[in-house]
């Protein structure tokens, strides 16, 4: 008997046919049974909708991806207004920032799991979402033992920046503010150094944010991944048997090891 509801039709999703000529297949006996009905429920009726539907996936999204996008799109034509009125210092900014939010917008999607993880070649150098998961998960349980950490930031380090949406929309606010003055001002012909100095801080600085949050997750997740490697390394000696124990003691194991284990 099924035990969750609703939720009839994943089998099918195997396509099972073949018709068992010699009798090969048999029930589970009643013994088998009864101990496979008392297990916990592994899937939800929700997850059994979606398998047998094959509607799984869109289960992910990036709460940056609109301010991004807009970034884009005003230093683009910041970029284009003011190359074509030869005003340098803020045609540069402009086009750093385009190339900076470009970069981000595909770092977030990874961090945020909109870009799967799947055939990804970098996982070793970026975080993904399942990453930073996975290996923030086993360090807030060891930190919490070391340090008695009782937060989030192991799993959040990696992904910061997602989590400045509001700097970000006012950052995006105010450079769309500026397009608004720039543009005026290059049709009046009347840009003074003062508003000329304000757009192109505007642009630096917002460039400088996008920055230091991806360099951050990034520059977190490589030594997240360092701390669970040397955890590991380490942990190898912690539960050795008797064979390991003798072999470390008396045959492999430097005198630095044999110390700190026998300590």
């Amino acid at each position: 008997m099924a035990l969750v509801n609703n939720a009839s039709g994943v089998y099918a999703t195997l396509g099972y046919n073949f018709e068992d000529p010699n009798g090969t297949v048999q029930n589970f006996s009643s013994n088998t049974q009864s101990v496979m009905s008392q297990l916990p429920p592994l899937i939800k009726t929700w997850q059994a909708q979606d398998i047998t539907n094959n509607t799984v996936g869109n289960y992910f999204q990036n709460p940056v991806t609109g301010y991004i996008n807009n970034i884009i799109t005003v230093s683009q034509n910041i970029f284009t207004a003011a190359n074509s009125a030869n005003i340098l210092d803020i045609a540069a900014s402009a086009n750093a920032l385009t190339i900076t939010a470009s970069n981000f917008l595909v770092h977030t999607n990874k961090v945020s799991g909109v870009t799967s993880i799947v055939g990804a070649t970098d996982t070793n150098v970026n975080p993904y979402y399942q990453t930073a998961v996975n290996y923030g998960k086993q360090a807030i349980y060891i930190t919490n033992q070391t340090d008695g950490i009782v937060n989030n930031s192991p799993i959040l380090g990696c992904m910061t920046s997602i989590l400045v949406g509001p700097q970000i929309s006012d950052g995006a606010n105010t450079i769309s503010n500026d397009l608004i003055i720039l543009n005026a001002a290059i049709t009046a012909n009347n840009l003074s150094p003062t508003q000329e100095s304000q757009i192109n801080s505007d642009l630096v600085n917002l460039n400088s944010l996008l920055i230091t949050r991806q360099s951050s997750d990034v520059t977190f997740f490589g030594n997240l991944i360092t701390f669970i490697n040397n955890y590991n390394t380490t942990q190898q000696f912690a539960n050795m048997g008797e064979t390991e124990t003798y072999l470390v003691n008396n045959l492999i194991g430097t005198p630095s090891l044999v110390s700190k284990i026998n300590s």
